[in-house]
């Protein structure tokens, strides 16, 4: 009896910048967890189960490049800022933050600060390095490349000359040229869904604090000194209240364009004065509205009226006149928005009057919300066949249209329908890709649509109704229950599209 083959040397190389955006436009849990736990998908790469051996691959070789000055605000709000937050760890996130993680991972992290305008020498480094390995006395069977950068190409095609094993990691945008020169290829989906999603982040949500037992006093026996007691400790600094931060910044605007002569000023000019009065829009990203522009539209107030192209807006008043021509002078703004700087942020009241209930959402940002809700409560679980729960956040148009697309072209076979159905709503002027088409297909077949079949009469429209139905059953199987409101947003967003 032989014993078994040892599994394959190889060399890893991690480009942390791409991957990390390319798995934060995928979810930006997944992107987090790459970063945080570089042991967890590591492991998944080598094929080890329970600390034992490598049964896939023997990674001799760990190297990760990364530029420890980027960093990326994460939304207030969403998974990746509460969970931080629940860690007293600032929403802002450095690169350098992870590279702890990588070291204890036997990484060897390298770093690449830019040198050029957002380029920074990850890809000469890395290139220069597997050029190096190479020529290594010891032999590396396999080369693993987690990066999608078509850039590398070279570098694939001479590890092939030299009869090494290639395995690259795959995105929506990497070129055929460069799939085709790799041994093996890591889905984007199959990395951050099998080597992250059972990572503490990927189940994160808004949880009540933990109960803080009652402090009991020790027992001091009779005419024993009294124990010196620690000082108390400092109290937190409060967190500014959101709503009504929002409506004294909202206060502060209304008050600097009826102070203009024309009822306008320009958006930057007020992007620069608002912060200096309200130091905390800076923490709060805007009231929790995202930039300022953001926090006037949902405003909804004529008063607060935007108009101009979006690196010229103006804030206008429609009840006094109609939105100012992009030709007006800056002359007009400057000495308004320098006055309106001058005046005193309003002082909060002693004791607020009762906060006003919110206006109601508009339908299309409610259906907006309610998709990247579903997103997030799906993320990370899987069906009975082992297949993610994707979600992708169509607009109601894309939707609309892939329905269509889908009941017109029945009978049809999923394994090649997704790619040509993606190439018809690109015709169209839509963004959808391949697998974004792929995991609707799968989610119309969970609520046993037969797309082996002819289509029925109802078309488009039973395909609505099935998603919507599916949607709903999942959540209610895996423990999740949408709000009333919520499910009325789902339902308007599975059929709004189809006209």
């Amino acid at each position: 009896m032989t014993d078994q083959a040892p599994p394959p040397r190889a060399a890893l190389y991690v480009d942390f910048d791409n991957v990390f955006m390319a798995l934060l436009r995928w979810d930006e849990r997944a992107a987090y967890a790459f970063g945080e736990r570089p042991d967890a998908w590591l492991a998944w790469l080598e094929g080890r189960e329970d600390g034992s051996r490598p049964a896939t691959r023997r990674t001799l070789v760990r190297r990760c490049y990364l530029n420890p000055g980027g960093f990326h605000d994460f939304q207030l709000g969403r998974p990746v800022a509460r969970y931080r937050a629940a860690r007293d760890l600032r929403n802002r996130t450095y690169y350098s933050e992870f590279r702890a993680a990588f070291v204890q991972a036997g990484f060897d992290v390298v770093d690449c600060p830019p040198i050029a305008w957002l380029k920074n020498s990850a890809d000469m480094k890395m290139a220069l390095d597997i050029r190096e390995a190479l020529d290594h006395r010891t032999h590396f069977d396999e080369f693993v490349l987690l990066s999608g950068d078509s850039d590398f190409l070279p570098a694939l095609a001479r590890l092939r000359a030299h009869d090494r094993r290639v395995t690259v990691l795959a995105q929506d945008t990497a070129k055929a040229a460069y799939l085709a020169a790799a041994d093996m290829v890591v889905g984007l989906d199959e990395f951050a869904h099998a080597g992250m999603g059972n990572l503490p982040i990927a189940q994160f949500s808004a949880h009540a604090p933990p109960m803080v037992p009652p402090v009991v006093p020790p027992v001091v026996p009779p005419g024993a000194p009294p124990t010196p007691q620690p000082a108390p400790p400092r109290a937190a600094e409060p967190r500014p209240d959101l709503a009504t931060l929002r409506a004294q910044a909202l206060d502060w605007v209304r008050e600097a364009v009826a102070r203009s002569p024309n009822g306008a000023l320009r958006l930057t000019d007020l992007g620069q004065a608002l912060p200096r009065a309200f130091p905390a829009l800076r923490n709060t990203d805007y009231a929790g509205a995202g930039s300022l522009g953001a926090l006037i539209e949902e405003a909804r107030d004529r008063r607060l009226s935007l108009s101009g192209p979006p690196t010229r807006r103006w804030v206008f008043d429609a009840e006094r006149g109609a939105a100012p021509g992009d030709s007006a002078p800056e002359e007009e703004a400057e000495p308004e928005t320098a006055r309106a700087e001058a005046q005193p942020a309003p002082e909060p009241a002693a004791d607020p009057p009762a906060e006003a209930p919110p206006p109601a959402l508009s339908p299309e940002i409610a259906m907006a919300q309610v998709a990247q809700l579903l997103r997030d409560l799906l993320w990370g679980s899987r069906d009975p066949k082992g297949l993610p729960h994707d979600l992708p956040t169509f607009s109601p148009a894309e939707l609309g249209f892939l329905l269509h697309a889908i009941s017109a072209a029945l009978p049809l076979d999923p394994a090649t329908a997704a790619a040509e159905l993606a190439e018809a709503a690109a015709a169209q002027g839509h963004c959808v890709s391949a697998r974004e088409v792929t995991a609707l297909l799968r989610w119309l077949m969970r609520g046993y649509v037969k797309l082996h079949e002819p289509a029925t009469p109802e078309g488009a429209g039973r395909l609505a109704r099935v998603l919507f139905a599916t949607l709903v059953n999942t959540l209610r199987a895996l423990g999740e229950k949408l709000s009333e409101a919520e499910t009325e947003a789902l339902r308007a967003w599975t059929q709004s599209g189809l006209g």
